[in-house]
């Protein structure tokens, strides 16, 4: 009985609930992921970081949502400005990962610059 409700636990622990993603990405959009903007010369830069619970670590699959993060926020903030940006190249986006291992979360950062269209 003990082993069940042990199991039972475990289960309810690791569900997770899908952000909303019919409004542009905020940090209450998912709770999950903290955004930074900052203004530059020409544009501005975006940095998510992004964490959650993986019972068995899978980077590779939070490294393509990191990147993924960071280039809808950007697009985003775009539109709040009201100018359109210059496509940004996947590989000028920076990533790193790491893993929290008693607690069970994997986490990444990424930083990426968004330049205006001339």
């Amino acid at each position: 009985m003990k082993y069940l409700i042990a199991v039972t636990a475990l289960a309810l622990a690791a569900c997770t609930h899908p952000a909303d993603v019919s409004r542009p990405l905020t940090e209450v959009a998912d709770k999950n992921a903290h955004f930074t903007v900052k203004d530059i010369p020409g544009g501005f830069s975006v940095e998510v970081r992004y964490s959650r619970y993986q019972f068995v670590p899978e980077a590779s699959a939070l490294l393509v949502a990191c990147r993924s993060l960071v280039t809808a926020r950007a697009y985003d903030e775009a539109e709040t400005r009201g100018r359109e940006i210059e496509p940004i190249n996947e590989q000028t986006i920076r990533v790193s990962t790491g893993r929290n291992i008693i607690k069970a979360r994997t986490a990444c950062r990424a930083f990426a610059e968004a330049h205006f269209k001339r």
